[in-house]
């Protein structure tokens, strides 16, 4: 054959389209960029994918305290220097609790500024940062490790982004500010680690505004400044004295930060002093009893990481009750994080590299800034907490899993992404087995977040020992009973329950007073009246500067016609800037009952200016007027009445009795024709 036809053929080869089949596809070489590359929109899309279904939510638990009633988050952009220079509870309570996050807040106010009062727009925010987080984190965790099978990071990052321990924070708004702490984390990592190979200044700088921010999501961020150390011994040959040269401006952003955070919360850098509403362990019987429970937590959250199941939004008192040492469920965790932390410690010493070891000091380390042990926090233990320190864990089960099932590579064999997965399916199988139960908890567990109802109702529960829970269920119960439809069995059913409910969290905890308040409210539901009084005046020596039980308290007075009691407990609601056209109606009736026809006035006046629409109010004032003989005026609320409802026969009878009285024989006839018109339909 001639050259010049073999060329041609050759050519006209090349031009031809080549069908390629997917397992042709793995046995090419794909350049490890752009294998990192897939492998990060990789865990990016999952992460997408797992949480897509928190889009449709709406606001949940402390939503409405940071975004919702947040006076300064609904000042939009506005509002934006006045959330970075106070408190992180300031725009919806008074009080310090020693905590500032601004950055999250920030978020908020902008969110709100452009679509006001739409979760929706939160949840999608949460959910892009999850996915960047997903992509970020693996990147990071491949600089990191370099030297290891590219599968390494990529199994973490998956366990990572799959856990169902993070519903909480991706499904819950507010939680923001775990999901920033994280990612500003991972950007600080990475820059470091780019700074440290390449020398590059500018990323150091990088690294270091990235701390910052993440400091500014959330100060539990301040552990992070042990474990940039951490890190570079692990995953880079430094000595320990160039270990400090490259992580002392860490050290000093966290000086800056503790400057600014004083400088906006004063000297009351630790906040308030917690009760045990806030932390069970503040009434734990002793100092023993206290670290011995503290420990069984850590061992409960241990248990939460291996099976996510079942998963709750509150372990308040006394969902955990206290252990002494001579318990084997406080004395086992002990035991337990004591061998993980000398395992560490002796991997240290013996300059062994362990990614185990790694894995083990980033759990502890992340984790004990939140553990209850060194100091008291705001909260008993949440799932939230968890967040960050299950990077550990997955650092720990990710590299389990290669180690369980070595790969064998042999002298000159080509690598391609074929050869990469079959010579670790095991591991990645094993991987998927563990992902798909997380995966369907984690979707499953995002619809729970839905409202305050749905959660309420899933973890009712699986958390039966905390006062807290079985209040809000019983809430949730109580909203369901119709007021309409009193005599409905199943109707009264949700009342019956819901009383069995706060009685169950009062037994709990017999100082809780939202647990009376509500049991209060049940009971006047349910007419007994005299025992709603009695747990509504529980309820306020608890908590007198709560202002609902006084509101309940004054209409179950009336309710038994003690008007005085009624009046007294009606106007202390109103102090206390509780005000509702029901209770300044409840308010009217009792002073009419009294005689004292000018504060009944007053007050019906009072109740139509907030509901306007509302015939019964018309009607009562109409009442007090003809009663102190303005048969004028009764007949103008009468009429009012009537223009809202014209065929209410009570209505019409009032103005055909007022004409009466008026000598108004014309009107009269009227109104009687109308009524008997009305009783013949």
């Amino acid at each position: 054959m001639r050259k010049g036809n073999i060329d041609k053929e050759t050519v006209s080869n090349a031009l031809k389209v080549k069908e390629i089949t997917s397992s042709e596809l793995l046995q090419t070489t794909i350049p490890p960029k752009r294998l990192e590359l897939y492998f990060s929109l990789f865990v990016a899309v999952i992460g997408f994918l797992l949480y897509f279904n928190t889009i449709f939510n709406d606001y949940a638990l402390d939503d409405r305290a940071v975004i919702q009633e947040n006076k300064f988050t609904k000042q939009g952009i506005a509002g934006i220097p006045t959330l970075l220079t106070t408190f992180y509870w300031a725009g919806f309570w008074g009080e310090n609790a020693g905590l500032y996050r601004p950055l999250s807040m920030v978020t908020f106010a902008m969110e709100w500024q452009f679509s006001p009062n739409n979760p929706h727009v939160g949840h999608v925010t949460n959910l892009l940062l999850y996915a960047l987080t997903g992509f970020l984190l693996f990147r990071m965790l491949r600089r990191m490790m370099p030297k290891h099978n590219v599968l390494l990071p990529f199994i973490i990052s998956l366990l990572f982004i799959a856990h169902p321990i993070h519903t909480e924070v991706v499904a819950n708004i507010k939680s923001r500010d775990e999901i920033l702490c994280l990612l500003f984390f991972i950007l600080s990592i990475d820059n470091l680690l780019i700074y440290t190979d390449s020398g590059s200044k500018w990323r150091l700088v990088v690294a270091v505004g990235s701390y910052f921010l993440c400091l500014f999501a959330k100060e539990s961020g301040i552990a992070f400044i042990l474990i940039f150390p951490v890190i570079l011994w692990f995953f880079r040959d430094f000595s320990f004295k160039a270990i400090l040269s490259k992580t002392w401006p860490f050290a000093a952003t966290v000086a800056v930060y503790f400057i600014i955070r004083m400088m906006i919360l004063g000297t009351n850098v630790t906040g308030k002093a917690y009760t045990y509403l806030d932390n069970s362990l503040v009434a734990a019987p002793d100092l023993m009893s206290r670290f011995a429970t503290a420990f069984y937590m850590l061992g409960k959250y241990l248990k939460i990481l291996l099976i996510p199941y079942p998963l709750s939004y509150d372990y308040s008192f006394q969902e955990i009750p206290f252990y002494s040492w001579g318990n084997f469920q406080a004395f086992l965790p002990l035991m337990t994080y004591a061998a993980g932390f000398i395992f560490a410690v002796r991997c240290f010493l013996k300059n062994d590299k362990s990614i185990f070891a790694f894995g083990i000091l980033f759990y502890l380390l992340s984790l004990a800034v939140v553990a209850n042990v060194f100091i008291l926090i705001g909260a008993t233990m949440a799932d939230r907490f968890l967040y960050i320190p299950s990077l550990g864990f997955c650092f720990i089960v990710g590299f389990g899993l290669m180690r369980l099932f070595p790969e064998k590579v042999g002298k000159n064999v080509k690598m391609t992404t074929n050869s990469l997965f079959n010579r670790n399916k095991w591991a990645l199988l094993l991987t998927v087995a563990i992902l798909i139960p997380y995966s369907v908890e984690t979707v499953a567990r995002n619809r729970d977040w839905y409202d305050n109802t749905t959660l309420f109702v899933a973890d009712a529960h699986s958390a039966t020992g905390s006062s807290r829970v079985r209040t809000n269920y019983g809430v949730v119960l109580l909203q369901k009973f119709d007021k309409t439809s009193p005599e409905n069995e199943k109707n009264t059913a949700y009342l019956d329950k819901s009383i069995v409910e706060f009685k169950a969290a009062i037994k709990i905890d017999p100082n809780h007073p939202m647990a009376y308040m509500n049991l209060g409210a049940a009971l006047y539901q349910k007419n007994e009246y005299n025992d709603a009084i009695e747990a509504l005046k529980t309820s306020i020596s608890l908590d007198p500067s709560e202002p609902k039980p006084y509101s309940t308290l004054g209409n179950a007075y009336y309710r038994i016609h003690d008007y005085n009691n009624s009046i007294i407990n009606l106007k202390k609601c109103i102090e206390l800037n509780f005000t509702s056209s029901e209770t300044y109606n409840f308010l009217g009736g009792s002073y009419f009952a009294t005689g004292d026809f000018p504060n009944a006035v007053a007050s019906y006046i009072k109740a139509i200016e907030l509901d306007p629409k509302n015939v019964e109010l018309h009607t009562n004032l109409g009442s007090v007027y003809g009663s102190k003989g303005d048969l004028a005026n009764a007949i103008k609320s009468f009429r009012n009445a009537e223009k809202l409802e014209p065929n209410n026969a009570q209505v019409l009878s009032l103005l055909a009795m007022t004409y009466k009285n008026m000598g108004n024989k014309d009107s009269t006839q009227f109104y009687n024709s109308k009524i008997a018109q009305i009783q013949q339909k």
